[in-house]
């Protein structure tokens, strides 16, 4: 705080201040009239300078006394530092002073303690989830395995969509457990350099029963070993509910031939996957926001699949792991969702 916002402060008490003294010095002239006792005017504006002169001593006087104290608070507002650090007042000149160090320390306190139980809470809720969640794969994993068995011609049609449930309920279940992971991100990861090309055919792999089932062809056009530094888990992830959704959309455009295709491009400072479909296209009013939680848009509404959070998970990783993650799209043509890896950039060189 400044000596001009100081004062702003004390207007309130200079004008009490200025009227108490008129009064005063109006009393005594008043009295002094009464008592025939002449009074020269140069005497009421010498009290009048005098008055002012004590009164202007007195303001140096205090702002000097608490400008320490107006310092520190500044200094606390304008702080990017911890909480503890910010509330390091140190001394206090007043009792008010010392009031408000008590208030800010006792809020501080109130606030760390429900913060606290917050945490402990939460903790309790992701532990819950992930041991559910691993809980419910196994019986979706027992299920697969149970209709692969003891499927024939006779049943392949009814087997095949229950598979094709079955995949979908898998899915959800891995997107359940990711988002509850993502915010304990911190302590659930591994950059390493990898080889992107054997990340990309692992996810091609798995997705092999959908694709063959939704008559999508992958083409990988590059099978170069392209390392890059990365998370092997939270990548594929990222991958996969890129090509899960490109199936999706893909499988709802009536056409001859489909096909999703990866292409790696190694530059100088950065590597590229991009990952390409010829579906049903994203709008062009929707494009700004499928990164957004819970969005779903206008292809959303053509399937009944869409949750709006695997898009919104794929940003929230990459933009944790310090990669990019770019979306083009022409409604009716298709989709392009491209990886940005930079080369020499991650989470322990930032």
């Amino acid at each position: 705080m400044n000596f001009k916002d100081f004062l702003k402060d004390k207007i309130p008490f200079v004008v009490v201040y200025f009227l108490a003294t008129s009064a005063v010095i109006l009393v005594m002239y008043l009295t002094l009239i009464i008592n025939k006792i002449e009074l020269m005017n140069n005497n009421i504006l010498y009290a009048f300078l005098i008055s002012i002169i004590f009164f202007i001593l007195f303001l140096i006087y205090d702002y000097c006394k608490n400008r320490y104290f107006y310092n520190q608070l500044n200094t606390m507002l304008n702080s990017g530092k911890d909480l503890d650090d910010i509330l390091n007042i140190g001394s206090c000149k007043t009792c008010e002073q010392e009031m408000f160090k008590k208030l800010l320390l006792k809020t501080h306190k109130i606030c760390s303690n429900k913060t606290i139980k917050f945490e402990e809470t939460h903790k309790e809720y992701i532990n819950f989830i992930n041991k559910w969640v691993h809980q419910m794969k196994t019986p979706v994993s027992v299920i697969n395995l149970i209709l692969q068995d003891e499927m024939n011609e006779e049943n392949r049609a009814v087997f095949d969509s229950i598979l094709e449930e079955n995949e979908k309920l898998s899915h959800g279940l891995d997107m359940m457990l990711y988002n509850a992971r993502v915010n304990e991100f911190n302590f659930d990861f591994n950059v390493e350099s990898l080889n992107i090309v054997s990340i990309v055919r692992k996810v091609i792999n798995d997705n092999k029963k959908s694709l063959i089932r939704n008559h999508i062809f992958p083409k990988l056009t590059d099978n170069t070993a392209i390392t890059v530094e990365t998370d092997k888990k939270w990548i594929y992830f990222v991958i996969n509910q890129i090509v899960v959704n490109a199936i999706k959309y893909s499988k709802l455009k009536i056409q001859a031939s489909k096909y999703i295709s990866f292409k790696i491009t190694d530059e100088n400072s950065k590597v590229i996957l991009s990952i390409s479909d010829k579906g049903i296209g994203i709008p062009k009013e929707d494009l700004n926001r499928v990164f957004n939680a819970f969005f779903t848009g206008k292809n959303g509404r053509k399937s009944d699949e869409s949750t709006g959070m695997g898009m919104y998970l794929t940003k929230k990783i990459c933009d944790k792991l310090g990669h990019e993650i770019l979306v083009e799209s022409e409604e009716g043509k298709g989709s392009t969702f491209s990886i940005v890896f930079f080369k020499g950039k991650n989470l322990f060189k930032f």
